[in-house]
């Protein structure tokens, strides 16, 4: 049995298919029915592929997979790194019709490029995905207005050095879906910057301080070679880019306009981390400041209050203990004249008989408050005589009664 799964491997590995890329320039690598000798049967989204590595879970860092469902296809594109290696990878497919699944192996053989590209124009295109790239038309009618109008030295070795979706590059996606989410480009070539491109980039550098340019924006010179090919550039995001002096360390904005090279490792797999890999920290400090801190500055607080209170408590005059004394006084005195008084002038309009009713009930009461008030006003104010013979009206402040008349002694002259 298990020289039998030895066979099996060797045969397949013996009939791998192959997929020669060059470095620093992008590739794309087709996914589709015909790959595992399925018939397109004009259903969309009936195929489903997954591609990783041989015996790993995942695809390289500088391997993408995107699915195109105008063309029907799953494509695997990236640039590839400066390594000469093979590079074997699985594809998995899967029949949603028949739930049949098959898998192949593709093996990446990366190989130099001669006469690389040395310098590189950036370019962000807005009303395209990244799925249109794959359109040999497309791609070509871009080509064609740098080869016949902005850089015709490069017209035999122009190609593309990378190829990211904006979305993955820290661009938002556009409010209408049906408008492309937008891709970022580049072009190289060997040959020289012309002087048209040159005078392009003085032309927008002062957009460079704009994060991002409008979709409508046609301020520029060569705007219409770009709009009658059907590309809607962001031309806050041109740059000319060479090995000498790059402009792309300008900031602009949402988009990362400088990406590091990815290396492919044999052992770039991915492997899960163990608890003892996790970093650790202590929250001691953060609790002690958070309790510490407001505890002292209430005791500094607390103690200046105690202390202000303290020596101010010493100049109180004895005037201001007397007024606060006879504050109770004073609400005394508003009580009688708002409502005691106020029921006087009331019954001044009220019959005898309802007087008499009304002073019987009200008598024993009126003797209590008049107790009250006198008991509480001081001796210097109020005197304590209730006698019932006393004739004087005392009115809302109580005076003194009196001093008791003294009979004069007897003189002789008088």
């Amino acid at each position: 049995m298990i020289i039998k799964f030895i066979i099996l491997g060797i045969f397949t590995l013996a009939y791998a298919k192959d997929a020669n890329v060059l470095m620093t320039e992008v590739f794309a690598i087709q996914l589709d029915p015909l790959m595992f000798n399925w018939t397109f049967e004009d259903s969309n989204n009936q195929f489903v592929y997954q591609a990783s590595l041989l015996n790993a879970p995942d695809l390289p860092s500088w391997i993408n997979y995107i699915y195109s469902e105008q063309h029907h296809s799953g494509f695997l594109y990236g640039v590839p790194p400066k390594i000469t290696e093979t590079i074997p990878l699985e594809v998995v497919a899967l029949n949603k019709r028949t739930y049949e699944t098959r898998i192949e192996n593709l093996d990446v053989i990366i190989s130099e490029k001669l006469n690389s590209a040395r310098y590189e124009v950036h370019l962000k295109i807005d009303n395209l995905n990244v799925k249109d790239m794959f359109d040999v038309d497309k791609m070509e009618a871009l080509k064609n207005v740098f080869r016949k109008e902005l850089w015709r030295d490069s017209s035999f070795d122009i190609y593309v050095t990378f190829l990211s979706s904006a979305i993955e590059l820290g661009a938002r996606k556009p409010l209408n879906p049906d408008e492309g989410e937008g891709v970022v480009i580049r072009l190289g070539s060997e040959f020289p910057f012309s002087a048209e491109l040159l005078e392009l980039q003085e032309e927008v550098r002062p957009l460079w301080k704009v994060p991002a340019c409008p979709r409508d924006f046609k301020r520029t010179s060569v705007e219409r070679f770009f709009r009658e090919a059907g590309f809607a550039l962001d031309w806050c995001s041109f740059r000319l880019v060479d090995n000498n002096n790059s402009a792309m360390h300008h900031t602009n904005g949402n988009l990362v306009m400088e990406e590091q090279e990815h290396h492919y490792e044999s052992n770039d797999i991915w492997h899960s981390i163990s608890k003892e890999d996790v970093p650790r920290r202590s929250y001691m400090h953060e609790l002690l400041v958070s309790f510490l801190v407001p505890v002292i500055i209430l005791i500094i607080l607390g103690l200046l209050l105690s202390f202000l209170l303290c020596f101010e408590s010493e100049d109180i005059d004895d005037e201001d203990e007397k007024y606060f004394f006879n504050l109770f006084h004073i609400c005394t005195d508003y009580y009688y004249e708002h409502y005691i008084y106020k029921r006087a002038s009331q019954i001044d309009d009220m019959s005898p008989d309802q007087i008499n009713h009304a002073e019987t009930i009200h008598r024993p009461v009126e003797n209590i408050r008049t107790y009250n008030r006198d008991m509480t006003l001081s001796p210097d104010l109020c005197s304590h005589s209730n006698s019932p013979n006393s004739t004087i009206n005392r009115g809302l402040h109580c005076r003194p009664s009196p001093p008791p008349y003294i009979r004069p002694k007897y003189k002789p002259d008088l």
